[in-house]
């Protein structure tokens, strides 16, 4: 063959063997660096950091007090720029009544009844009625739920006789259905009182209570034919569910809309037919506190409850003119300059290169709870040995992992933010804040269950 002549024969079986070893090894070669650049880029930030100066006085704050257990606080400076927003919204003719579920204290009820002025609260619990009857003499407790008429019956047998009706007047007790409204008529015929009846009719929550003018027709009729024992209040339409409106079927505004035509359907129907019950004052609720903003004052709803929005718990980012108040504090009982896990200790290098905010394992005092972990920055749960949430309710010790940059100690606390304000009822104080400093303890309220 000649110089530089191709030659046309087919390579030998060796030949090609090292050829596509050669092209292999190029193309292994770029896939490694490909991967590097490409883990360059998914690999996690460094999010490590100091406490803000808000948590980082929070901290000294909890360690001067010789806090040395998982706690919760509200700060009264953050809960009062709170109602200062309820109060600008909620003027004449709507009335604030406080939802008694999201501040379930004796001391914070009668602290959000006298500065936010008015007497107006949402009870959930039939235990709860005699500590609420007691926050003034003028009080009107409203059911939140429709209770069985054997906590009903419980109620009044444990308060004297000569309180029966007294209590009665302060109270007035949800009903949901024909069925119900017997039995609470059996109930006030045996107590010899009358109640106070408000009824709970169906907005679009779809959770009970009347869904047709002719199911509230029925109820009212009851009502009208027994007034020694019974007395018509108004309603209660819960619209819990606008917020949360599939953009595919309707829009937050429209939900609602439809949500306020289904009430005015029930008020313009009931005052037709019944006039003589719809006279007086009377208690048109709805509402809740990520849709209390919505209501203009040209409905017949007068009455609007809502509690989470004095707090703002983690999961009502919808308030963005309200500020947090609430939050759990878990001190740090154990810290380990390295990410520790059984079965894993070869791959702790790669771990902390990976993710250098898993670099330091630290140990809390309880854990479990169903909250955000809002400060220090850089602090997390872990996710091989994280307890669901709200399991792990008796405090053992929870792993949470850190940047190295995040200079959290033994004895130093790590917030979180409650995804609920009734996270309240898992602790037996609840420390008072003002100007960065505890001033007082208040308690839950007792008989949860």
């Amino acid at each position: 063959m000649k110089k530089n002549q191709i030659s046309l024969r087919p390579p030998t079986r060796r030949q090609s063997r090292r050829s596509f070893l050669r092209l292999m090894g190029t193309a292994s070669a770029g896939v490694a660096v490909a991967g590097v650049g490409l883990a360059t880029i998914l690999k996690p930030e460094d999010v490590g950091g100091a406490y803000s100066p808000y948590f980082d006085r929070m901290n000294q704050t909890l360690k001067s007090a010789g806090i040395g257990r998982p706690c919760i606080f509200v700060d009264l400076d953050r809960v009062d720029a709170n109602l200062i927003q309820v109060k600008q919204k909620l003027s004449s003719p709507l009335e604030y009544r406080i939802a008694a579920k999201s501040l379930p204290s004796d001391e914070f009820i009668r602290y959000v009844l006298n500065k936010a002025e008015t007497n107006k609260v949402m009870a959930f619990h039939a235990p709860y009625l005699p500590i609420l009857l007691k926050q003034a003499d003028d009080i009107d407790i409203l059911l939140g739920k429709p209770l069985l008429i054997e906590s009903a019956r419980e109620f009044y047998s444990e308060l004297p006789a000569e309180e029966h009706q007294k209590a009665s007047d302060r109270i007035q007790w949800l009903v949901d259905s024909r069925i119900r409204l017997i039995r609470y008529l059996e109930l006030a015929r045996e107590f010899k009182i009358k109640l106070k009846i408000n009824l709970e009719i169906d907005v679009g929550l779809r959770r009970g209570g009347l869904q047709t003018n002719q199911e509230l027709g029925r109820l009212l009729t009851v009502i009208e034919k027994n007034p020694d024992h019974l007395q018509f209040t108004g309603f209660m339409g819960y619209e819990a569910h606008v917020p949360h409106a599939p953009p595919i079927i309707s829009s937050v505004e429209k939900a609602f809309d439809d949500a306020m035509a289904d009430y005015c359907s029930f008020c313009d129907a009931g005052k037709k037919e019944f006039p003589g019950l719809f006279s007086g004052d009377l208690t048109f609720n709805s509402g809740g506190s990520k849709t209390y903003r919505m209501f203009p004052d040209d409905l017949p709803i007068n009455d609007i409850a809502a509690g989470s929005c004095v707090v703002k718990p983690s999961t009502f980012d919808i308030l963005d003119n309200h500020q947090p108040a609430l939050f759990i504090a878990a001190p740090v009982i154990k810290k380990i300059d390295s990410v520790q896990l059984p079965f894993l200790d070869f791959a702790a290098g790669a771990i902390e290169w990976w993710d250098p905010n898993l670099a330091t394992s630290i140990y809390l005092y309880g854990g479990g709870w169903a909250a955000e972990t809002v400060s220090p920055p850089g602090v997390s749960m872990n996710g091989l040995t994280a307890d669901p949430p709200n399991q792990n309710l008796l405090p053992n010790q929870s792993l949470f992992n850190s940047s190295s940059r995040t200079p959290v100690q033994i004895g130093d606390f790590v917030f979180f933010h409650p995804h609920q304000s009734d996270a309240m009822s898992q602790f037996e104080d609840i420390y008072v804040i003002r100007n960065g400093e505890i001033t007082d303890r208040w308690q839950p309220f007792p008989r949860r269950y």
